[in-house]
């Protein structure tokens, strides 16, 4: 059993993809080690609350504009989204908490706390958990120059002695290596259990979006859709759409389109799993995406762009149905049917298949 110091820049729960495969980890972790968590806070969020008697909070810190704006101008020299979490007074309660922890390793979760590992005793051994190689995702947004400086940023903070990269796509590893010249592990997200007993029972007269919708990258697929594929809809077609804060702008009625807005839905899964297909239309953004494993675990293709599949084995192509423009998505939503047979088989193999060493697994027999 070891003692863990795990720092993740979220409320680790079941609010967004990335959040929930942190909350499983760290259940995932504690059955068999113990766990100091440290997570960040907006005054909106609710409170972690742990799973059992071995994760304990040992703190949050509280985050806002005003801290964030802060926070970044202590670094200049690096890009904002490493610095965005970084604050000195944090880092001081870190320190103390790591001198009397006897803490056997530090786990970063996020680019965002990577930084503090670059402060924290250096005898202690570090896992980065890197969610997306924050490079790629740049490059598809902005300058060259902003791409150097997030590059050098991003090499600043992953380069790092005594430490063990980890990324959740063999794409990102290879990211990693190729750019950074570092060697990265692969650890797949986790699927959720409930994702799991989520059978397709029938193949309902629906698509659905699921997302965080306050992330621009979700978001502006949905605006894409509603103003170029919805238009060249003959046929109706109903929507659901799952997660929090969508904005009620966008659910104006449309003349061949209708769209039910479900907001946050504590199990998803059935109505993923039952549906016709998830649609994934994404243009930015890196990093696997959970939405579409989530979806393939539950048996249900994907209607999705190039950058919606990335990272994701071709093993599993046959639910992976790629519509990179308008004309080509609005084609495969009409015309694509798959059986509920095919949908079963895809799923036992997909959960089968979609397997990698794990963080615990990785500290038994590595550090």
């Amino acid at each position: 059993m070891k003692k863990i110091l795990f720092i993740t820049a979220f409320l680790p729960s079941n609010s967004a993809a990335a959040e929930k495969n942190t909350k499983i980890m760290l259940e995932d972790l504690s059955s068999d080690n113990i766990v100091d968590l440290v997570y960040f806070r907006y005054s909106s969020d609710e409170y972690y609350k742990s799973p059992n008697k071995n994760v304990k909070v040992l703190e949050f810190f509280k985050i806002s504009l005003i801290s964030k704006l802060f926070n970044v101008a202590t670094h200049p020299f690096l890009y904002p989204i490493f610095s965005v979490r970084f604050n000195w007074l944090n880092l001081f309660k870190l320190k103390r908490h790591v001198r009397t922890g006897k803490y056997d390793i530090i786990i970063c979760d996020h680019s965002q706390t990577f930084l503090y590992a670059k402060y924290l005793n250096p005898t202690i051994p570090k896992i980065l958990l890197s969610h997306d190689v924050i490079a790629q995702r740049i490059q598809r947004t902005s300058s060259i120059a902003i791409q150097k400086f997030c590059i050098h940023s991003e090499r600043y903070c992953l380069s790092q002695p005594n430490s063990y990269v980890f990324s959740f796509s063999q794409k990102d590893c290879d990211l990693i290596k190729n750019i950074y010249g570092i060697k990265a592990f692969l650890c797949l997200d986790y699927i959720d259990p409930k994702i799991i007993s989520a059978h397709p029972n029938f193949i309902g007269d629906y698509f659905v979006f699921i997302g965080k919708w306050s992330r621009a990258d979700n978001l502006d697929g949905v605006i894409w859709f509603i103003e170029k594929v919805c238009p060249l809809l003959k046929k109706n077609i109903d929507i659901k759409i799952i997660g929090k804060n969508f904005p009620n702008k966008l659910l104006s009625p449309l003349n061949s389109v209708s769209i039910e807005y479900l907001g946050f839905v504590d199990d998803p899964y059935p109505i993923i799993a039952n549906s016709k297909a998830l649609l994934a239309p994404l243009f930015t953004g890196a990093g696997i995406k959970v939405k579409v494993i989530e979806a393939l675990a539950c048996g249900t293709p994907v209607i999705g762009t190039d950058i919606a599949f990335e990272g994701i084995p071709n093993d599993f192509s046959n639910g992976m149905i790629l519509a990179n423009d308008a004309k080509t998505f609005a084609n495969k939503l009409v015309s694509f049917n798959m059986g509920l047979d095919e949908r079963i088989k895809m799923k036992k193999r997909f959960i089968k298949n979609y397997k990698s060493i794990t963080i615990p697994e990785f500290l038994k027999n590595k550090v």
